[in-house]
């Protein structure tokens, strides 16, 4: 009775250290990407923006799919900038244009305290020269995979949080994915439409 329990005990397999495996200029990223939620006052450049927006919802092939992974390539989500201290764009807030990698003002001025107080009056939202706004209009997908496609588009803004969070360990710059906001306060300030659901408030500033 006592062998036939030990026989039971799942096994155990010690996998190599990192070390031994080798390590990909990829795997440092991974080890040191940390949230980080104070930023220095220097303006983000428009060129360093640009790759954020790129590596959220870029296109990276010829047949249209983009940077990160969408169920039956469907594209749910929307991207947003908030710009408060951008060099080259004006303080507002911009809708990133996946199909011609470009901008398109929504709102004008500076949204980052109103965006802020939405988020619980987190100071890193109104101190960060930027950030990017994730939402989701479910109807895109949900047609297709009905009360199931609302989970295939928030794991899809995980995604997008996940290239922006590396990008950003990448450059040097700081960010953090953020989710305590009221829903319809950030609605308002970035006027969205009724059928659009922030998920994810992302600041980016230079460390």
């Amino acid at each position: 009775m006592g062998d036939q329990g030990l026989t039971d005990l799942p096994m155990k397999i010690k996998l190599p250290e990192r070390e031994a495996a080798g390590r990909s200029s990829f795997e440092e990223i991974l080890a040191k990407r940390r949230s980080i939620r104070s930023y220095s006052e220097k303006a983000l450049s428009e060129s360093d923006v640009a790759r954020f927006l790129w590596a959220a919802q870029g296109i990276s092939s010829k047949e249209g799919f983009r940077t990160a992974p969408s169920a039956g390539a469907l594209y749910p989500l929307e991207v947003h900038l908030v710009a408060g201290n951008v060099a080259g764009i004006e303080p507002g807030v911009y809708r990133y244009i996946s199909e011609e990698h470009s901008l398109i003002e929504d709102v004008s001025g500076d949204l980052r305290a109103k965006l802020a107080t939405a988020a619980l009056s987190q100071p890193m939202i109104r101190n960060a020269p930027a950030s990017l706004v994730i939402s989701a209009v479910y109807p895109r997908i949900t047609s297709k995979y009905m009360k199931r496609g609302i989970r295939y588009a928030v794991m899809e803004a995980g995604h997008v949080a996940e290239n922006i969070y590396l990008l950003a360990t990448e450059l040097g710059i700081g960010t953090c994915a953020i989710g305590a906001f009221e829903d319809e306060e950030v609605r308002k300030a970035l006027k969205l439409p009724a059928n659009e659901d922030p998920l994810y408030i992302m600041p980016l500033g230079y460390v």
